[in-house]
């Protein structure tokens, strides 16, 4: 971040403000978000406001420099600045309150060697090689969204453990956006077609797999929905639903992939997919990680698929060639034994 740019701004910026906010306290903030990403954050708020948006100005800097007008940069921020005063349907203070704050639990998804700093004084759950972190979704809706991310001081101030506070967060979850598994063709049909994509997990009976199935995991809102893996029961039922165990492909925070594994499949060409994926089309904010996860139904396990290398299988074909030639031999003279009719 170009700190002129950022400190023109700030000092800059109660010239677009309305006359109500001349007085207002202005400041800038580096904030350390998902995937270690660090950025400044321009902060607006007079001495009657509990909440106010953080304005990242990393965006702003990248469209200065492309020649986007001053002008303009500062007319936006202005707007969003007065569009983003939302009327919060909980007093905030009231957070203080683990019965408050309880019902309003999320789980986000992230990658733990790509967020240590991230991590470093908040609680999380591991989920196979990933890591479930908490949040207080305060508000969701067509007007906008607002959270806060659970940190070890808050536990201390509710006086809860990490395993109380990751139960918690699953049963607000399950009671407030159900999981939702669907087929890639409904997905595909939905974004072309405006299709309602028809809801998988909750059948009773196993899917009838096509010749190349893979599905889509997420919840109902759509929003952090790779989540749903750490809530309890899921991989379970998506093995009975499949009939196998199966590839989670890290899609984004808010969906996984799910591949049955048919044999076809060599989990690294599954990585490489995914790392040309994240690296083109996936924005820094939403990116999950590039660590493709295997479910093993039988010992109940999330993680790396341990496949062998081409020695290993090499040597593992040649001791089966060996072991079918000492049958044969046995199985001819024994034929030759055996007395004719």
């Amino acid at each position: 971040m170009n700190q002129e740019f950022a400190e023109y701004i700030k000092n800059h910026i109660r010239e677009y403000l309305p006359a109500d906010y001349q007085d207002a306290d202005i400041s800038l903030k580096e904030v350390t978000k998902g995937n270690d990403r660090t950025l400044t954050g321009l902060i607006i708020r007079r001495d009657d406001e509990t909440v106010t948006p953080t304005i990242y100005l990393e965006h702003y800097g990248e469209q200065f420099g492309k020649g986007r007008p001053m002008e303009d940069i500062m007319k936006e921020i202005a707007q969003i600045k007065m569009e983003s005063s939302l009327e919060l349907p909980i007093d905030v203070k009231g957070l203080e309150d683990y019965e408050t704050a309880r019902p309003l639990l999320a789980i986000r998804l992230c990658d733990p060697e790509k967020n240590q700093e991230y991590l470093k004084d908040k609680p999380c759950t591991a989920c196979g090689e990933l890591a479930a972190a908490y949040r207080i979704q305060v508000m969701e809706g067509s007007e906008g969204t607002a959270s806060a991310i659970i940190t070890n001081d808050m536990l201390g101030l509710w006086g809860i453990t990490p395993e109380q506070l990751h139960h918690d967060a699953v049963t607000a979850e399950n009671a407030r956006s159900p999981v939702c598994l669907y087929t890639m063709h409904d997905v595909m049909s939905e974004i072309m077609f405006s299709a309602k994509p028809t809801n998988l997990f909750n059948q009773p009976e196993p899917i009838e797999t096509g010749a190349v199935p893979m599905y889509v995991l997420t919840n109902q809102s759509r929003l952090d929905g790779a989540g749903v893996l750490a809530r309890d029961g899921v991989l379970d039922k998506i093995g009975e639903l499949v009939g196998s165990d199966f590839y989670v492909l890290p899609s984004s925070i808010h969906e996984v992939l799910i591949v049955p594994d048919n044999g076809n499949m060599q989990a690294k060409e599954l990585e490489d997919m995914v790392k040309e994926v994240n690296a083109s089309q996936v924005a820094p904010e939403d990116l999950l990680s590039d660590k493709v996860q295997y479910y093993d139904r039988t010992a109940k396990t999330l993680g790396r698929k341990q496949e062998k290398g081409l020695l290993e299988r090499l040597s593992a074909n040649k001791a089966k060639i060996r072991e079918k030639e000492a049958k044969e031999p046995r199985e001819s003279q024994k034929t030759r034994q055996e007395p004719g009719l």
